[in-house]
């Protein structure tokens, strides 16, 4: 009966130690890879209410929003519109520069993908849910994009100045 416990025992631990070799091993490779890593963009608190109030009166062009219209889920019945010389297109360059990290926040009226790194953010892309649309006003420090449909909607912010971008969303 020892004999049976004692080598219970032995191979029990062997086996342990044999996984513990192992995982250490391949743990860092599984970790980077497989299981993937905790998305940031799903940590950013979501605050009820209306945002702080936008832009006075009295602000510049640069300050004012830019309306993007909501895309059209039927392309058929779409027509294309052409861009105003002069005007820049409704999304941002989408390659990824050195150094940044693209993350979704996706928020009840649609969804809005930023591009962060050590020092700023830049929209990459604001995408509307049926019924909204999405209005962005830039800064040399900060980034609003607002999807609403004038009643309801989402604001997500982006605020550096002088340290990483901090992401604030807001569901209206």
């Amino acid at each position: 009966m020892r004999a049976r416990i004692g080598f219970t025992a032995v191979w029990a631990a062997t086996t342990a130690a044999g996984i513990a070799i192992s995982w250490t091993g391949v743990g860092g490779a599984v970790r980077g890879t497989a299981l993937g890593s905790p998305d940031l963009a799903a940590e950013v608190p979501v605050l009820e209410g209306r945002p702080p109030a936008g832009p006075s009166a009295g602000a510049s062009a640069e300050d004012s929003p830019s309306a993007l219209p909501s895309p059209s889920r039927s392309g058929a019945d779409a027509a294309p519109t052409a861009t105003p010389e002069g005007e820049r297109p409704a999304s941002p360059e989408v390659s990824r520069k050195p150094g940044e990290k693209t993350r979704t926040y996706t928020v009840k009226s649609g969804s809005v993908v930023l591009a962060l790194s050590d020092d700023a953010a830049r929209l990459v892309s604001a995408t509307p849910g049926d019924g909204f649309r999405a209005k962005v006003w830039r800064q040399s420090k900060w980034l609003r994009v607002d999807l609403t449909d004038d009643v309801h909607g989402s604001a997500v912010f982006a605020k550096w100045n002088g340290h990483p971008p901090i992401i604030q969303v807001y569901e209206y």
